[in-house]
């Protein structure tokens, strides 16, 4: 295993075995933490961002951080319709969660975290879209992890998805990660990939977003 205190992505990178405490990024950027149901997205965005149900804003990172999920429309919808069927009303979530990242990217001055399964080459589309009319990079931080231990990961936290949904989005991140890894990449204009695993999940103590040098 080799270990790197920091590194400021261009380009691929596969740290999978490796150690990197730090990642920086450019301060006015979209950063697109990704990964399969269970991987592990929340728990990161939570310790390093002091994520929550609600928007967040997390201003130790330099200028101050949004970080946006679709969580956060469920949690505003479920005031309004929680005695429906979540199936029912989970377009509409989906719908004001899109909303949001494309207002907050128009609006916004500092950097955007997006909590996305990214496993859907139309929301990247839009992600992508919406971040060149706003003349923003996009950077995606790719969380590998083992289906199981995903599934598992799942039951912990009860919130679990689908089967067929589960395998969707499983069969779409190995297209994703393989395109990463083969330098294809996701899109052709996100300014970098970065792949880690459980472990270098666990190992990543900040995420900053600072001037470029």
């Amino acid at each position: 295993m080799s270990a790197s205190l920091s590194l400021r992505p261009a380009g691929g990178h596969d740290l999978r075995g490796h150690h990197v405490a730090e990642l920086r990024y450019p301060r006015d950027c979209v950063l697109v933490v990704a990964g399969i149901p269970g991987a592990g997205k929340s728990t990161l965005l939570r310790r390093l961002f002091a994520m929550t149900g609600q928007e967040s804003t997390a201003a130790h990172t330099g200028r101050a951080t949004r970080v946006l999920d679709s969580s956060q429309s469920r949690t505003w919808w479920r005031h309004y319709l929680n005695r429906l069927p979540y199936a029912w009303w989970r377009p509409l979530v989906h719908l004001t969660y899109y909303g949001r990242l494309v207002l907050t990217m128009r609006a916004h001055n500092g950097p955007l975290v997006l909590h996305d399964c990214a496993t859907s080459a139309w929301n990247r589309r839009l992600i992508m879209n919406a971040a060149r009319r706003a003349h923003k990079q996009v950077h995606l931080l790719m969380l590998d992890v083992a289906p199981p231990t995903a599934r598992a990961a799942q039951h912990d936290r009860g919130r679990r998805v689908s089967a067929s949904s589960f395998l969707r989005h499983c069969d779409r991140w190995q297209h994703l990660r393989d395109a990463a890894l083969d330098g294809t990449g996701a899109h052709p204009d996100i300014a970098s990939t970065v792949i880690i695993n459980r472990a270098g999940a666990q190992r990543l103590t900040a995420i900053h977003f600072e001037e470029s040098p």
